[in-house]
């Protein structure tokens, strides 16, 4: 049974229920990812959320990242406990470290991230060596392409110019070790002036190039041998984005069209929550924006255009624009739009369409004021499950009462039942409530409620993997599971919908998880009744893409012009008096993800230069709309040009016009990869071997 600690020993600014399950022992921590299970439990990454900055505190190295913005929304952090104080114990767990650690620093509010390995924490940062050893391209670059991703063959023959030097001006890799002396707080950054010596150094060997530079390193989990596999992902998405390559087929880049690039650790798609990537993810977009204004300074120019790429994402979350890293990204853009209007952050809708890991239930859905659906947890999964339901804003739910049941044929200790209001005996931070889910005397889950960011009910549940591990006995029961969501006396009306996500479970074969995709199931049996049953796609978009500013790309098929199956959608509700309303998360442009039913996806780069690979989904078209707009700024024309306007909905908008503009956007994007014949490869080009 999990013990609540007394509160001096919890990570006492804000224990929501992500950090509560991944960092208690007793809870999810046994299952959580290598570089947080298997952290030393020194170096953590963090965000501070409220504007301000941090200040140095006696025996803790409190390093923040390259920032652009100079007040910032979200501050993206890293801690390092230097072993004077606080003083840590033996029988300190991660959870205790880390509230140590928080408790010594002045700011409002702290959200845990994941661990740092002490081997990617260089001795001496200093920010101010910023593009010290790299190499000015001959003339400002009229275009910059931000990409971020794990796995990028930075030394790969596409990136090069008409010349043979490098286009990524800069790559930090977040996972690497460190050198002595760094411009960035953890990792390596690598210049192009050190790719093009490595390119002269090793000929055509790129597996030695990367060894020779730290990109490749058994000995880091988070950084690993990615770049020895075939593909990756970030391989396949930096070549339909800014790379020049007979495999990808598309028009050449110019060379005044630059790159900057950051490899998030390999890692990162190990944890299946959510948690952990965020610091990681706003540092890398800081980290850009910052890059690219040092070259313009350098230049003595403006603001250089910038589309940043980011294909990717989690399933679950609020989808209002209201998370932390959605807030520091609405900032970051606007702001940056403000003096350069040619910017813009490019992110994908997501993969999870025809899933079933969504539901909407509105007031016609109710029964006494009770939903009740099934979730059904696979059998084999190596990883912990998770499950959010988000009430409307606004609502007061202090009537409402959630019971969670095990499949047919297993039973809990005692009833999963919490009511969702605020525990008082949890002061700070959000209000909350937990209670745990068990077993024959073994925690097997959590089910949580809290206000996020004081404003916004979440009803959260947290499983363990369906099979044992080695060492730990605790398993999940397979089979479908019952959520019941009783609201007394304050039930849905109107609009008020309450929505539901299960977030992404399934494993990335080149990290080997285990994962196994739950899925929610019906047990009214009027979905074939409604056209618009509460289990749908609608509404299974990016749960960390619906910031306002943020270019959301959906993907169709290039034979038939229709969505790719998998495509992820803005929201969609029937309202009782039959209007239909849509969510203002709509993606803006639809770029081909297929090329065909015998061609499913879209060709790009293998890690090294001369192979070739496919990828399907959403982040190759995100990709390729990001390399349209770059090659029309470049072009001096406007980001857009060539892109096939949609119909807009009328006033009295239909469902079916409303399910096509959830879709596709407004905008249809021309195909990119396979449109050209192969091109001659360019000097300083070759095979890697």
């Amino acid at each position: 049974m999990f013990q609540q600690r007394a509160p001096t020993e919890q990570i006492d600014r804000y224990t929501g229920p992500y950090e509560r399950w991944i960092y208690a022992p007793e809870l999810g921590f046994p299952f959580a990812f290598p570089a947080i299970k298997d952290g030393a439990g020194t170096h953590f990454s963090a965000l501070m959320e409220g504007q301000g900055m941090l200040a140095q505190k006696p025996g803790i190295d409190i390093r923040v990242p390259p920032l652009w913005s100079g007040n910032p929304q979200v501050t993206p952090f890293a801690i390092f406990d230097e072993g004077t104080t606080p003083t840590f114990t033996d029988t300190d767990t991660q959870d205790t470290k880390l509230s140590k650690i928080l408790r010594e620093l002045d700011g409002a509010r702290f959200r845990l991230n994941m661990p740092i390995n002490p081997a990617t924490w260089p001795t001496t940062y200093d920010p101010e060596t910023a593009l010290d050893g790299w190499t000015p391209p001959p003339a400002p670059p009229k275009a910059i392409i931000g990409v971020i991703d794990d796995g990028i063959p930075f030394v790969h023959r596409a990136f090069l110019d008409s010349t043979g030097k490098s286009r990524i001006n800069l790559c930090w890799l977040q996972a690497a070790r460190a050198e002595a002396s760094a411009a960035v707080p953890f990792g390596r950054e690598v210049t192009n002036t050190e790719i093009d010596a490595l390119r002269a150094a090793h000929g055509r060997n790129e597996v030695a190039m990367y060894r020779a530079c730290g990109a490749i390193d058994r000995a880091l989990p988070e950084l690993g041998t990615v770049l020895t596999h075939h593909a990756t992902h970030g391989g396949h998405i930096a070549g339909i984005a800014a790379g020049n390559d007979c495999y990808v087929g598309a028009e050449v880049l110019p060379d005044d069209a630059q790159i900057l690039a950051v490899q998030l650790p390999n890692t990162i798609a190990w944890d299946t929550s959510g948690i952990g990537k965020e610091m990681m993810m706003l540092s890398a977009i800081e980290y850009i924006m910052h890059r690219a204004r040092a070259i313009a300074d350098h230049f003595n120019v403006p603001e250089i255009p910038l589309i940043l790429n980011f294909s990717y994402g989690w399933s679950a979350n609020r989808h209002d624009g209201g998370s932390s890293f959605e807030i520091a990204v609405e900032d970051l853009v606007t702001a940056r739009k403000a003096v350069q209007p040619l910017t813009e952050l490019v992110m994908p809708t997501g993969n999870n369409f025809a899933n079933d890991m969504h539901a909407r239930f509105m007031a016609p859905d109710l029964t006494g004021g009770i939903i009740e659906f099934g979730w059904k947890v696979m059998p084999d999964d190596r990883t912990s499950s998770y499950l959010e339901m988000w009430l409307p804003p606004g609502i007061n739910p202090e009537s409402w009462e959630v019971v969670v049941t095990p499949p047919e044929g297993t039973d809990l200790d005692i009833p999963g039942f919490i009511p969702v209001s605020a525990d008082p005996a949890l002061a700070g931070g959000d209000p909350r409530r937990f209670t745990e889910l068990e077993r024959n005397g073994e925690n097997i889950g959590q089910l949580s409620v809290d206000k996020h960011q004081n404003n916004r009910w979440r009803i959260m549940i947290a499983l363990v993997p369906s099979v044992p591990w080695p060492e730990h006995s605790r398993r999940t029961p397979v089979g479908n599971w019952t959520i019941k969501v009783d609201m007394g006396g304050a039930p849905l009306t109107g609009a008020q919908a309450l929505d539901v996500w299960v977030q992404r479970d399934d494993d990335p074969t080149q990290l080997g998880t285990g994962g196994q995709q739950s899925r929610l199931v019906d047990l009214s049996g009027s979905a074939a009744a409604t056209p618009l049953p509460p289990i749908r796609g609608f509404g299974c978009i990016n749960g960390i893409g619906t910031a306002p500013s943020t270019i959301r790309v959906a993907g169709y098929d290039q034979a038939t012009k229709v969505p790719s199956p998998y495509s992820g959608s803005s929201a969609l509700a029937i309202l009782p008096g039959g209007n239909v309303i849509m969510g203002p998360e709509m993606p803006l442009i639809s770029a081909v993800a297929d090329q065909g039913a015998f061609r499913p996806g879209l060709p790009s780069i293998g890690v090294l230069s001369g192979s070739g690979a496919r990828i399907m989904g959403t982040s190759a078209a995100a990709a390729a709309a990001s390399r349209l707009m770059v090659a029309n700024i470049a072009a001096g024309q406007d980001p857009k040009q060539g892109f096939e306007p949609l119909p807009a909905p009328g006033a009295n908008v239909t469902l079916e016009e409303a399910k096509n503009k959830a879709r596709s956007g407004s905008y249809r994007a021309p195909p990119v990869c396979g449109s050209q014949p192969p091109q001659p490869v360019m000097n300083g080009g070759g095979v890697g071997v």
